[in-house]
């Protein structure tokens, strides 16, 4: 069998582990192809020569190795027919898409064209449809976590607020999990919240706390505006730190390859079988393969 693997949209910690686990399982008996880049790899017919030695020795790397990119052409009709030129060059029997949303809209659309597809949930932002855990996600939320918590060691010698703010684009998972690791005082992670109502909850925390904990989610209020509010309302030295893309980095947490490893196997599982066009999710903490539409 002819098996495909490629990454795309963004990066995260475990999708090499993954990479690792489904490569080691299927590269004896069939010919297995890394394209590079994502989709942009599917349109230049850009392929990997990596053995397993060499996937094996990056397994723990955070990132992914076959790199990744967000790829506007594939979703032009010309790029999307130039991939599909190419998985029939190199006869692919089934294509292995690891990444997010925008990644998994582009395997459906491979799949309304009849390439048989198997779709593996990898977002920090942890939102992808229908999947309870997504690859990266507690890795980024532990990174982000231990990062506020020795940054708050600062705060607190000179009695300091500080605004942290964690990724997740439009979804507050990974805000709202490292707020309660962390112990936050106000969470800013929707539209639900206000300036109003973080300056009040400060206004009480500061007379019990020396540096209160302010988690922001990114895209939805500007930090250093938040930072301003506050300052003028309340008497605080309050000072901003964006997390950014330290929370992508760094060697996968032992729970990131445990559920790594199990996206890997059913995945393998189910192309053993034949059995295509599927998305491994995470449902009422159970792994399945669930049919793509």
């Amino acid at each position: 069998m002819n098996i495909g693997i490629l990454a795309s949209g963004g990066d995260g910690a475990g999708m090499n582990y993954c990479l690792y686990n489904i490569y080691k399982k299927i590269y004896r008996n069939n010919n297995v192809f890394l394209f590079n880049r994502g989709y942009m790899g599917l349109i230049n017919n850009d392929i990997l020569n990596y053995d397993f030695k060499y996937i094996k020795n990056h397994k723990n790397d955070g990132g992914i190795m076959i790199k990744t990119s967000r790829c506007p052409q594939f979703q032009t009709p010309g790029g999307l027919e130039k991939a599909i030129k190419n998985l029939s060059k190199n006869n692919i029997d089934v294509l292995i898409v690891m990444g997010g949303n925008g990644s998994l809209k582009g395997a459906k659309e491979l799949l309304k064209r009849n390439i048989n597809i198997m779709f593996i949930p990898c977002t920090i932002d942890n939102d992808v449809l229908n999947s309870e855990y997504c690859i990266g996600f507690d890795t980024a939320c532990n990174n982000c976590a231990n990062f506020i918590k020795q940054v708050n060691d600062t705060m607190k010698s000179f009695n300091r607020t500080c605004i942290y703010e964690a990724m997740g684009r439009k979804c507050p998972s990974i805000a709202i999990t490292v707020g309660n690791m962390v112990n936050a005082d106000y969470l800013y992670v929707s539209n639900n919240c206000s300036v109003d109502s973080c300056v009040e909850t400060l206004r009480k925390t500061i007379k019990t706390k020396d540096a209160p904990i302010v988690i922001i989610r990114e895209n939805l209020i500007d930090i250093k505006y938040l930072k301003q509010e506050i300052e003028k309302k309340l008497d605080l030295d309050v000072r901003t730190c964006i997390v950014g893309y330290f929370q992508r980095g760094g060697m996968p947490t032992k729970i990131e390859k445990l559920y790594a490893k199990k996206f890997a196997s059913m995945c393998v599982n189910e192309i053993k079988n034949k059995k295509f066009n599927k998305s491994i999710i995470v449902k009422n903490g159970v792994f399945v393969a669930e049919k793509l539409n």
